[in-house]
């Protein structure tokens, strides 16, 4: 595909705007919350320990000097999880790779103000999904992830944060009981574990904490966790700089195009810089996120709450809403439930009391608290809610060319499994 319409189309394609530290773009405005004194903010960067917050610091793309004209094998836009994971990909295959952040540091797009959840598979229940998706893949290659994510936390000077605890879907009626039963069923059939549990084991492994008298059945999922998401970034950005990596920041792209080498076809990609620069690439890799250009708006809570730190994730089968404990800080994190309209409407304080209604529900110890961190993103959902490699127009085998898409409201495992497929996957091309 290079047609001048085709190239034009991925030309103009605008990253948005990445806003100052503390300014981090998406989070609720001031008084969008009905708690005014609750940060409007991720509560993830409070107290990071040295060596994270050094492995997310970058330096500033004007340091490149004379090589930022100059062509790299393998060119990445964004510096999220998925844009990292290419990158560290692409250098590990031996490309000459640079990736380019918006922001000053790494950690203020969406993988930095999601609610801290390490949970198998795309935002859907696997039992949604007809049994020739390819989708299906997914889950067990998330569970996998995961796993591999939690044993490399419990590694000496590991800069990730992450742990398995488990996590319950929670029944209150019996035709949620069937759906949970169903999606019980599927996950098996994959080799994946889930359990159907009673309230009186629910009770149990929640420590009398949870509230379960409305309880009919849960689905127990041993393979779930949490993840502190900004350690996530620095431990990705880590292993990309020694495989060989540049990283830089202040980079915000404003379009990308083809060139054409001999006869009709593309020879290498050019990227065009706010400041006027271009950088040339042999491959280009589109990782910027589901924030430049949303179509809604996901809400998220925090509360300062003392829970044993091996306590599960816990959420409703139906209406569907997370809350999140991560131990070590002493919060609990509630998110979910209904989007919003990004950019905000008139309605989000609605938003914002539902998921404080339903945390409250399940935790009476709740009844008076305030949340310490009200926040908020906008995001691209896509219609079925699954990520996927998006190949550019005007790209081939000469100058490949992916875009990571769909990644919405749980993009941090699939983000990792894609951002590395799309780096091995240009890496390839460009040494065949």
């Amino acid at each position: 595909m290079t047609s001048q319409q085709s190239i034009a189309r991925d030309a103009t394609t605008r990253v948005g705007d990445r806003s100052a530290p503390g300014d981090a773009p998406g989070d609720a405005p001031g008084g969008a919350s009905p708690w005014p004194h609750a940060q409007a903010s991720a509560p993830w960067r409070a107290a990071l320990a040295p060596a994270v917050a050094a492995a997310l610091a970058l330096p500033h793309v004007a340091t490149l000097g004379a090589d930022a004209t100059d062509t790299f094998d393998v060119v990445v836009i964004g510096a999220g999880i998925a844009g990292l994971s290419a990158a560290w990909a692409a250098s590990a295959a031996g490309a000459r790779t640079l990736a380019l952040e918006a922001a000053p540091a790494i950690g203020y797009g969406a993988t930095a103000r999601n609610a801290g959840i390490l949970s198998a598979g795309i935002n859907m229940g696997l039992a949604d999904l007809p049994p020739e998706s390819a989708d299906r893949a997914m889950w067990p290659a998330t569970t996998r992830e995961l796993l591999a994510l939690v044993a490399e936390a419990a590694q000496p000077g590991a800069l990730l944060t992450a742990s398995l605890t488990g996590a319950l879907s929670l029944a209150e009626t019996t035709a949620a009981a069937r759906r949970l039963a169903r999606e019980a069923r599927a996950r098996q059939a994959l080799g994946l574990r889930a359990e159907l549990w009673t309230p009186a084991q629910v009770a149990a492994r929640t420590y009398g904490w949870l509230d379960t008298r409305r309880v009919v059945e849960a689905l127990w999922l041993p393979d779930e966790g949490r993840i502190q998401p900004v350690t996530l970034l620095a431990r990705t950005a880590a292993h990309a700089r020694v495989a060989g990596a540049t990283l830089v920041g202040g980079a915000r792209v404003v379009g990308w195009q083809a060139q054409q080498g001999d006869g009709r076809r593309a020879s290498a990609w050019r990227v065009r810089l706010a400041d006027g620069h271009e950088i040339g690439a042999r491959g280009l890799i589109v990782a910027t996120g589901p924030v430049p250009m949303p179509t809604a708006r996901i809400y998220a809570l925090a509360y300062a709450l003392d829970l044993p730190s091996n306590f599960p994730l816990f959420w409703d089968a139906a209406p569907y809403t997370y809350c999140d404990y991560r131990p070590g800080d002493g919060h609990l994190v509630t998110s979910g439930g209904r989007y919003g309209r990004a950019g905000g409407s008139p309605r989000e304080a609605g938003y914002y009391q539902r998921l404080a209604t339903g945390a409250r529900r399940w935790l009476p110890e709740l009844a008076q608290a305030i949340p310490s961190h009200a926040w908020a993103v906008d995001l691209d959902v896509s219609a079925d809610l699954a990520p996927r490699l998006r190949e550019l127009a005007a790209s081939d085998e000469r100058a490949p060319g992916v875009a990571i898409e769909g990644l919405g409201a749980l993009g941090v495992l699939p983000g990792s499994i894609l951002g590395r497929r799309a780096g091995e996957g240009v890496a390839r091309a460009l040494s065949a």
